[in-house]
């Protein structure tokens, strides 16, 4: 993982997995030896965590069971936040406060790695709609599941308080065609 690398040379040892479900990046870094703490709304996910955690050759990680609107964490507390695919997972003003959150607990100079959905993404459209660009799948096994498709322009504004290091749109092709769309970013904390 690239940015395990990037935190090793930045010096961090805390990082927060921002709705790190089964903990697949949690695992990842604790045995890099960060001091992970593995946060998810889902007591299943946890669960499936905490029983992987038990295999895993790992201490570091410790687990957390919360939301990402009011992070129960003090300000400036991690050297680094990793948040894949849960971002989108909410309105837009429910996202922008999930990014303020993150701004307020990452320490000055800290780096975040996110990936989030883009319009291109060949699921947006899917289920009902609740705002612009934001549908709760109605089929599948994320039915029921908020998601936002972010055009480049809101995704950027979403991270405003950052210094935005990288930025890039990846299409990956589906076979019921079209393409899976996300944005990877890399945000430092200035």
């Amino acid at each position: 993982m690239d940015f395990a690398e990037d935190l090793k040379r930045e010096g961090a040892k805390r990082v927060l997995d921002l709705g790190c479900g089964a903990g697949r990046h949690s695992i990842l870094l604790g045995k890099e030896g960060f001091q992970v703490v593995a946060l998810d709304i889902s007591e299943t996910a946890l669960q499936t965590l905490e029983a992987r955690l038990k295999t895993a050759s790992t201490d570091n990680v410790a687990l957390a069971k919360h939301d990402m609107l009011e992070l129960p964490f003090i300000d400036d507390y991690f050297d680094g936040v990793i948040c894949t695919n849960v971002l989108h997972h909410g309105k837009l003003v429910q996202i922008k406060q999930a990014t303020r959150e993150v701004h307020r607990v990452m320490k000055r100079g800290a780096s975040a790695f996110v990936v989030a959905l883009s319009t291109a993404d060949f699921r947006r459209g899917n289920g009902r709609k609740l705002e612009p660009n934001t549908f709760v799948f109605t089929e599948g096994d994320e039915r029921g599941i908020i998601h936002h498709f972010f055009p480049r322009k809101e995704l950027q504004s979403c991270f405003r308080k950052f210094e935005i290091t990288s930025f890039e749109e990846r299409m990956i092709p589906v076979e019921e065609g079209g393409n899976r769309a996300h944005f990877l970013v890399r945000l430092r904390k200035s």
